[in-house]
């Protein structure tokens, strides 16, 4: 099964209503037909202070014969948290605190203690999604600014990571406003060109 990326309220209530009301056409990401409702499903998912039964719509394709689920964008698929957690775990991890105290960071009275060996695989896997990210972001500021007044400069004069980041972040929401803490990795999943497989 695959997932697309649902554009939806990050609220949970709200999130509800919406699905109870969705009536979008979704087309298949394979061949672009437009595909037929095929049900749904709960998921569980953690916040950082509670814990949550959504309802996870599922499409099929009649082409391809394949069945997709669309995920809503604060959820990772697979995923047993709220993409917010993963945000503030990498936010953290940049800021250079120990992975050992993020156990305590991430416990909460209605969610339980997340185990080391669980921290280090997100270590792990923010690291390799965030560098693939930052890469792609790079390549794509390069070819948009190249030329004599390109950015090469920047990196002459010394730019630092954290500056790089805000441009970069900046470069991807097109100048726009760049999202608050615990809605960035959010919104970056929503306008991500690909699907899960």
């Amino acid at each position: 099964m695959m997932t697309i990326i649902l554009k939806c309220p990050i609220a949970i209530n709200k999130y509800k209503r919406f699905v109870k009301t969705f009536n979008e056409e979704v087309f298949c990401p394979c061949c672009g037909r437009k595909t037929r409702k095929h049900g749904k499903y709960k998921k569980t998912i953690h916040f950082k202070h509670q814990s949550f039964r959504i309802p996870i719509m599922r499409r099929r394709c009649p082409d391809c014969n394949k069945t997709f689920s669309l995920m809503p964008c604060f959820a990772i698929p697979w995923g047993r948290f709220a993409i917010h957690i993963y945000e503030f775990l990498g936010r953290w991890l940049i800021s250079g605190i120990p992975i050992s105290q993020l156990a305590e960071l991430l416990t909460t009275s209605s969610v339980s203690v997340v185990s080391l060996k669980t921290l280090y695989r997100w270590k792990r896997r923010f690291q390799e999604l965030w560098g693939n990210w930052w890469i792609d972001q790079r390549k794509k500021w390069i070819a948009e600014f190249d030329g004599e007044e390109g950015v090469l400069p920047l990196y002459r004069e010394g730019i630092s990571s954290s500056q790089e980041i805000q441009l970069l972040l900046s470069f991807f929401f097109n100048d726009g406003a760049i999202p608050c803490k615990g809605r960035l990795l959010s919104m970056i999943n929503l306008r991500q060109p690909i699907f899960y497989r």
